[in-house]
């Protein structure tokens, strides 16, 4: 294997440790986003879970205003049938008290069933406001890691780049912008091997894309330093003594 290959795989070698890093960076972005974004989602429910019992515990306030202005005329008109002088005002009267009493109690009936549904939503909201300081919880902790992981990675990130530059000037231009190219595309895996299928005859495959080659191709990469690539995948070629 010749300067050029030998450098190709120098770079290819630092391209991945480059790209494992990033990828394990993006990763824990990627979960403190997912975890932010459910977080975000719950709050939203939550909102509306309180907007709802806001709006439930106005009905009961309602409603007990308006008992309490019932009660007060069922008190009235007790008094006041103290007071009549005839029958017909006296059934008057007790028409209307019996009247203010049956409302009252359907109110009150109305606001038991709400002043339960209250305690209901209370409980569930305390549930879920805990279930909040959870994911709280979890996302901060997800975020210490990706801090912590982009610290440890710094230093070490900071001298494979120092060094995928160095071995990239070792490179003809052309080269290296066809590595660039090919890395992109397979995340750092610019190079596949040649690999020999048959031990008596020369059958050949890419290794990147297990794609057979032409024999011509894989013996004039035993004997040049050129740069070819794999008419199937593009990955730029290469072969191990002994192939």
């Amino acid at each position: 294997m010749g300067a050029t290959l030998e450098a190709l795989l120098e770079l290819q070698d630092i391209e991945l440790q480059i790209v494992d890093i990033r990828r394990q960076l993006a990763q824990k972005t990627r979960m403190v986003a997912r975890q932010t974004a459910k977080l975000s989602k719950m709050r939203e429910h939550l909102e509306e879970k309180r907007a709802e019992l806001r709006r439930t515990q106005a009905q009961v306030d309602e409603l007990d205003l308006d008992l309490k202005a019932r009660t007060a005329n069922v008190d009235r008109f007790r008094e006041h049938l103290n007071t009549v002088r005839t029958n017909k005002e006296y059934a008057a009267v007790l028409g209307h008290l019996n009247n203010e009493k049956a409302d009252a109690s359907r109110l009150e009936a109305k606001a038991l069933e709400l002043m339960a549904g209250v305690e209901l939503r209370k409980s569930e909201l305390r549930e879920q406001e805990q279930e909040e300081k959870t994911h709280i919880a979890r996302l901060e902790g997800l975020e210490a890691q990706m801090r912590q992981t982009g610290e440890s990675f710094a230093g070490k990130l900071t001298d494979l780049e120092r060094r995928r530059a160095e071995a990239a000037e070792k490179l003809p231009p052309e080269a290296q912008k066809l590595f660039d190219r090919v890395s992109e595309r397979y995340e750092g895996e610019a190079m596949a091997l040649v690999v020999r299928t048959h031990p008596r005859r020369d059958e050949f495959m890419c290794d990147g894309c297990n794609m057979s080659l032409a024999a011509e191709r894989a013996n004039f990469l035993m004997t040049r330093d050129d740069v070819l690539t794999c008419d199937n995948c593009g990955r730029i070629l290469y072969v191990e003594a002994g192939t």
